[in-house]
């Protein structure tokens, strides 16, 4: 059991995926300090520096803070955006680098082409 356990720790997918959860928690991090920090204070000025969490509402006893939702609102589509503008920033990086052929590739297709001739 301790061999299987140690097989399957190693393999590739599971040590991709630890990767992957460790930078997601890294890159959750930046993106909360980029709201908290500097959007969320500049959307203050924006707005006449209204403080959106703390907006609410008393109905009866009960204190709607309906602020506290909006701001996670915000939150979640600034991180989508964030996101967004990272896999697309990666995937245009990938086609670059797949579309160029390698030193190798360009070799085989000048003596393949020298061959046809």
């Amino acid at each position: 059991m301790i061999k299987e356990l140690k097989a399957f720790a190693v393999k590739g997918n599971v040590v991709d995926l630890a990767i992957a959860v460790v930078f997601a928690a890294a890159f959750g991090q930046v993106i909360s300090a980029f709201v908290n920090h500097i959007m969320t204070p500049l959307l203050g000025i924006i707005i006449g520096g209204v403080d959106i969490e703390s907006a609410a509402v008393i109905i009866g006893e009960a204190e709607v803070r309906y602020g506290m939702f909006l701001q996670s609102l915000i939150d979640f589509g600034i991180i989508t955006l964030s996101l967004f503008i990272f896999v697309k920033a990666y995937q245009a990086l990938k086609r670059k680098e797949t579309s160029e052929p390698d030193e190798q590739t360009v070799l085989l297709r000048e003596i393949r082409n020298s061959l046809k001739k």
